[in-house]
């Protein structure tokens, strides 16, 4: 026995050894990998242990220095996350569209810890999956069901302008956009009424939403949580795991009560909307969706048609009232085109051509979506002859993008004028302008959101000035979406 405990004594601390040199040749290798790859790319300079990362920061200071680095380094550059860990950064429309042509996936590290929440949905599905889905579901936003919608966005819209009426003073713009929206999407998509906008008591599916991605957010920044055993254990595991529980529940629950709706109503007797479309639509062999493919496009949905749409609205709002000028402008064409009306109809929202144009101001300074990513099924060759090889990690950053000097003149002023008639055929073509991404895997429900923005953004301005709160001025960051560290606060008065 003294012998075996011996040879145990010299062996155990040798096998140790060589496990640590193994995989110390692995991060060697890997790094040396990819040394070889950006050979062609030149980038900022990285620090050994973490790369980049102190530089290309969430922060508007981290933004804007990548966005001075497309003129640097031709359009695409490394990022380096650590010693053995990078991506390739695009920020110019020439290399952007190469990685957003095709119909690459997205890149499962940045998108991975999403997946227990909104499961294989169209954000994160892949291949074939992917592209099956994607078809059944475009008929859900054609021009035909979203004119329906012109209604319920004005309807929720003026039940925001009733309480502000209320309640006039300063408002954090984020939380009051984010219900709207919520409530807007709630309706419109899957026929229930949240009334979250008038709560009391926010109810526990609606907190869900907003906890699950706060915790996102969280883990993100905490790499020791990135792994599953130990962010399981931890207490905002536990409270993810809690929040994703009530979320699916409340899903399954609204997709149950639309199957048996289904079963009994008579056909004609309401519009269609997405969660008919899911349940209902087939496939080119005849096939539906499964129900798990049904849950998880409902959870993405949940997501991608609210955050996303609130950031827009948010810093909108938040530009004209830095914007009087503009704001004046956008309110007498309103009151010009609208008049006294109430009820909006599609034809209504498409005559605020100068509104619009505010809007995709606000979305070209201010992404909602400041960076998407991609993962390259293929090599990929660039315009000037790089290649960028199969497996690359790739990003583009829209922030930078859309403020890149090669493409627009003081890309930092805000002007409306660049989308007018006579510009925008020049700056909004050719991937220069893309707030929703662009190519096959371009966002699905772009026409959704944008119907909305042409109701909530003239609506707002028809019945209330907007002016900037000195004492908390806006810090933006860029976490899934594009919100404000502070908060984003604007004084409202009614007019």
């Amino acid at each position: 026995m003294a012998a075996l405990t011996t040879v145990l004594l010299q062996v155990v601390p040798l096998f140790v050894v060589i496990l640590f040199l193994l995989k110390l040749f692995q991060i060697l290798k890997k790094r040396s990998d990819l040394k070889k790859v950006f050979k062609d790319f030149p980038g900022p300079k990285p620090h050994w242990l973490y790369g980049n990362m102190k530089e290309i920061t969430g922060d508007l200071d981290g933004l804007l220095r990548t966005a001075d680095y497309a003129a640097t380094y031709n359009g695409v550059f490394p990022v380096w996350m650590g010693p053995v860990d990078a991506y390739l950064n695009m920020v110019h429309p020439s290399t952007a569209k190469h990685v957003l042509s095709g119909s690459d996936p997205k890149d499962e590290f940045s998108y991975a810890l999403m997946r227990p929440w909104i499961g294989e949905g169209l954000l994160l599905a892949g291949g074939r999956k992917w592209d099956r889905n994607r078809r059944m579901l475009t008929p859900a936003f054609h021009m035909d069901i979203l004119k329906h919608y012109v209604k319920i966005f004005n309807q929720s819209t003026q039940v925001l302008v009733k309480k502000w009426r209320e309640n006039p003073g300063c408002e954090e713009m984020f939380h009051h956009m984010s219900l709207l929206t919520m409530d807007s999407m709630m309706k419109c998509l899957f026929g229930h009424h949240s009334n979250c906008q008038l709560e009391t008591v926010r109810p526990a599916y609606i907190q869900c939403v907003y906890d699950v991605s706060d915790l996102i957010i969280k883990r993100i920044m905490n790499p020791l949580h990135h792994y599953g055993f130990i962010y399981s254990m931890s207490e905002n595991g536990r409270k993810f795991k809690y929040a994703c529980d009530t979320i699916h529940g409340h899903s399954n629950m609204l997709i149950e009560q639309r199957r048996k709706l289904l079963e009994t109503e008579k056909s004609g007797s309401r519009n269609v909307d997405f969660l008919d479309i899911l349940l209902t639509a087939k496939d080119s062999d005849g096939q539906g969706l499964s129900d798990q493919e049904i849950q998880d496009e409902v959870d993405t949905f949940m997501f991608a048609g609210h955050d996303s749409t609130a950031s827009t609205l948010s810093w909108c709002l938040y530009n004209l009232a830095l914007h009087p000028e503009y704001q004046d402008l956008c309110r007498e064409e309103v009151e010009r085109e609208w008049g006294d009306k109430s009820e909006l109809t599609w034809d209504d929202i498409h005559k605020v051509s100068f509104t619009f144009s505010c809007i995709k101001e606000s979305q070209r300074l201010f992404p909602p979506v400041p960076n998407v990513s991609r993962c390259a099924e293929k090599d990929i060759t660039l315009p000037d002859g790089r290649n960028i090889p199969t497996g690359m990690r790739m990003a583009v950053s829209l922030f930078a993008l859309h403020r890149n000097p090669d493409v627009w003149d003081n890309p930092e002023e805000f002007d409306p004028y660049r989308f007018s008639e006579e510009n925008k055929k020049t700056n909004a073509g050719s991937g220069n302008f893309i707030p929703f991404s662009m190519g096959p895997r371009n966002c699905i429900g772009q026409a959704f959101a944008t119907t909305q923005l042409k109701v909530v953004v003239p609506t707002v301005l028809r019945n209330f000035r907007l002016t900037l709160d000195p004492t908390r001025p806006a810090e933006p960051e860029a976490m899934l979406i594009l919100r404000s560290k502070n908060g984003l606060y604007l004084n409202i008065k009614a007019l």
